[in-house]
């Protein structure tokens, strides 16, 4: 018996001699055990050591590679400076207070990048802190000034995904790395974004764009035009995450399929296991 992810998958696998009849389409196990749920204890408990008010919004940077963190910190600086475009031309007093409710969190996907990382966002001049030093909750005052988080730890990143108003899955723009997992933010149903460089998920990412699920961008540019859009309208940002997240949930259910596939077979072997 062959479980297969896809149709196509499964056509591939007749002209190899296997009889149709053995073949089962089950969908990919990927998308099993995701949370869509932000209100989940461990997303929670980031959430207030970090920081996180509920009236900010937060973009996430998550397995990024070089140069992806130096792109995204570009972004964010513009981003803020602008101030958010959502509260249409805000009265000068309240500009810099706005855009300060832009917060920025960056997940490399290497642990041996931790070092090269802070390095990188020290020298921008930014007030930064590093997860792996937070040992109180950080202050979510009225200040204008809040820092970058670098997230130099390993584990979190699922659970800190479900923080992310707007979420880049990084290892997608240099052309190296293929694409990282895209199924967890969008679970959570984060307005998910991601270079053209994906063919580690190739599957996923098709029928996230034919479902618009999700924005596939060219480069740095297109990148920063898309964020500052979905920054400066609440709806598009709802519009895609909401599509996000139905479709990983639709998806769910191909590790039953499997076992339901394999029940047969293990009931057909029973007998001749107690023969022998």
């Amino acid at each position: 018996m062959v479980a297969v992810q896809t149709r196509e998958y499964a056509d591939h696998y007749q002209p190899l001699g296997v009889p149709a009849r053995r073949i089962h389409v089950t969908g990919s196990v990927k998308y099993d055990g995701v949370c869509a749920d932000r209100g989940n204890p461990r997303t929670r408990e980031l959430a207030r050591l970090l920081g996180i008010g509920d009236d900010e919004r937060v973009l996430i940077a998550g397995s990024t590679q070089a140069p992806e963190e130096r792109i995204i910190l570009d972004i964010y600086r513009r981003a803020r400076e602008q101030g958010p475009k959502e509260c249409a031309k805000p009265p000068s007093e309240l500009r810099g207070r706005l855009s300060a409710k832009l917060r920025l969190i960056i997940v490399p996907r290497q642990k041996d990048r931790f070092e090269e990382v802070a390095a990188l966002l020290r020298r921008s001049g930014e007030a930064i802190v590093r997860r792996s030093e937070i040992t109180t909750a950080l202050s979510n005052s009225t200040t204008l000034s809040r820092p970058i988080i670098l997230v130099d730890t390993i584990g979190e990143l699922n659970a800190i995904w479900g923080l992310a108003d707007v979420a880049f899955v990084g290892g997608s723009l240099d052309g190296k790395r293929g694409g990282q997992n895209m199924i967890e933010p969008a679970a959570y149903g984060a307005a998910v974004l991601f270079g053209p460089h994906t063919w580690n998920f190739k599957d996923t990412v098709a029928r996230l764009l034919e479902n618009h699920a999700a924005i596939q961008v060219a480069d740095a540019a297109s990148l920063e035009r898309e964020i500052g859009r979905l920054l400066a309208d609440p709806r598009a940002r709802a519009a895609l995450g909401d599509a996000a997240q139905r479709f990983v949930l639709a998806q769910q259910g191909a590790t039953e399929r499997t076992l339901d596939a394999l029940a047969p077979l293990l009931a057909s072997a029973a007998p001749a296991r107690r023969a022998a």
